[in-house]
């Protein structure tokens, strides 16, 4: 295949032939396309520029209304919806309408929708989103992340990844010993909205009587106003960062990283961590990623005590939880393009 449509639900903005975006996981998927002749993005486009950037040569951004000139040929082309959310639901129903052939349709769930959504709005939002999954499910391919999306009964398995070399480079120097007598370290990195229980993480990280320090990256500041900013000096908070170099210096600064959401699928700061030799402590809301993630993930209650207890216990076992992450496998970029590229040549 030369050509392909990809329905996005994050706003872009142009310059020239670089792309700015906020999701940079977007721009991973967009990227197994680098080598197609054309791809055709419908997304909305955004006023400023956003943290992330890509440049592309082989991408354009189309209207809604070339769609209905039908200036594009939709039958035969493949077409990646990323992600279920009103928008692409909206534009989904539109390529159908125009003719799109279910066996070039393929809907990339990243993320359970029925309970990111049930989060976010409450129940009305676990309808809704089911509602348009309902519709869609049936007339489209549906990949994911996940055996155990809600909803998602049959699905080709996609496991996205940004690790790359650079990521694996030096691991062996990040081998070290530690002990709950001293500072343990600990990082977050992601969205600061609710679903990902950063405030939860914060509670509890003030409860604890070990000494401690957590770094917080992420963006979505409206989410989390900076003058409501926890006060404790040990809890040290900074904005999204681009620069995987710069990135990777917080994972090698820490020593356990905390993963605090209430849902996920396949969260790739997993694959990080473990790129960097981190143990990561998940609740037991989560846990069921251990079936995916075999090891250096650790599950516990959700509550001061047992978070205290869990950190303790890694502490004391670190050096041979460290080796044992080294002499496994990570799950790479390479592996997910070639993996992508198997889907969309056929």
């Amino acid at each position: 295949m030369s050509e392909i449509f990809i329905v996005s639900n994050d706003r872009f903005y142009l310059e020239k032939k670089n792309f700015f975006n906020s999701n940079k996981n977007t721009f991973t998927i967009i990227n197994c396309f680098k080598k197609f002749k054309n791809v055709y993005l419908i997304a909305r486009k955004s006023k400023k520029k956003l943290k992330f950037k890509k440049k592309f040569s082989n991408i354009k951004i189309i209207s809604i209304i070339s769609l209905f000139k039908k200036k594009f040929e939709v039958k035969n082309t493949k077409i990646l919806i990323i992600s279920l959310s009103p928008y692409n639901f909206l534009i989904s129903c539109l390529l159908l309408i125009l003719g799109g052939n279910k066996k070039n349709i393929f809907l990339f769930l990243r993320s359970d929708g029925y309970e990111e959504y049930r989060i976010k709005l409450g129940i009305i939002g676990y309808f809704i989103y089911g509602a348009m999954l309902g519709i869609l499910r049936n007339r489209l391919n549906i990949l994911s992340c996940s055996k155990s999306l809600t909803g998602v009964l049959k699905s080709e398995l996609v496991f996205p990844s940004e690790v790359t070399k650079i990521w694996l480079k030096n691991r062996k120097k990040q081998l070290k010993k530690i002990t709950s007598k001293k500072r343990i370290n600990l990082l977050y990195v992601g969205r600061f909205r609710k679903e990902k229980g950063y405030a939860n993480l914060i509670h509890l990280f003030k409860g604890l009587s070990i000494k401690a320090e957590l770094v917080m990256v992420g963006n979505d500041f409206k989410y989390f106003k900076k003058n409501e900013y926890p006060t404790n000096k040990n809890i040290k908070i900074f904005g999204q960062i681009s620069s995987t170099e710069e990135l990777i210096k917080y994972y090698n600064q820490t020593d356990i990283f905390i993963l605090p959401s209430y849902i996920e699928a396949y969260p790739q700061v997993i694959l990080e961590s473990l790129s960097r030799l981190k143990p990561i402590v998940v609740f037991n809301d989560i846990k069921y990623l251990k079936k995916t993630f075999s090891f250096g993930l650790f599950n516990c209650k959700r509550n001061v005590e047992d978070l205290e207890k869990t950190l303790k216990r890694l502490t004391t076992d670190y050096h041979k939880i460290q080796n044992n992450i080294l002499n496994r496998e990570v799950y790479s970029l390479k592996n997910f393009e070639l993996k992508m590229k198997k889907i969309f040549d056929n």
